[in-house]
């Protein structure tokens, strides 16, 4: 089924929210009730997921070397610096300093948007966990374990042509 594109007015202050929002919409799949909480996961917990979604394993990495290829070039750079920070917690803030975007922590966001949609694709989890903070910033972290599928995915892209899929 085609993708609709859809513009509508979020208040500049819960960009965040609503990118981490529409991620967890994504990954509910068609027919699912809609999802509460902050991350990718919702209420679920990270350790549980959509019924249609797999999380990331050691056997993954063609999926995550397709991913990350696939990713366009500053979503590549976010992608980068998670993984040489593997588990550590960074504000939007802190991430839009590092790259350079003018747009701060919804620039983050919005970099997240079609990497969302290859997870998706590959019926995987959402590589990147996302959580609001209480001063309105949102933390950006990948897992240790998500980490280790992603460098090996990143090392395979970097020594090869992008991957098909």
């Amino acid at each position: 089924m085609a993708d609709k594109q859809i513009t509508v007015a979020v208040p500049e202050e819960r960009v965040p929210e609503f990118y981490a929002w529409f991620a967890r919409f994504l990954e509910g799949g068609a027919g699912s009730p809609p999802t509460r909480g902050h991350g990718p996961w919702g209420d679920r917990g990270p350790g549980r997921r959509a019924a249609w979604a797999h999380g990331w394993s050691s056997e993954d990495v063609d999926e995550a070397a397709w991913l990350y290829g696939r990713s366009a070039p500053p979503a590549r750079r976010l992608f980068d610096l998670l993984l040489d920070a593997p588990g550590e917690r960074l504000t939007g803030r802190d991430i839009a300093a590092r790259l350079g975007l003018e747009a701060g922590t919804r620039g983050v966001a919005g970099i997240l948007a079609w990497p969302g949609r290859y997870a998706r694709r590959l019926e995987r989890t959402f590589p990147i966990s996302v959580e609001r903070r209480p001063d309105g910033d949102t933390d950006f972290w990948m897992a240790p374990e998500v980490v280790e599928v992603f460098r090996a995915g990143r090392e395979r892209v970097r020594g090869s042509a992008r991957p098909e899929r």
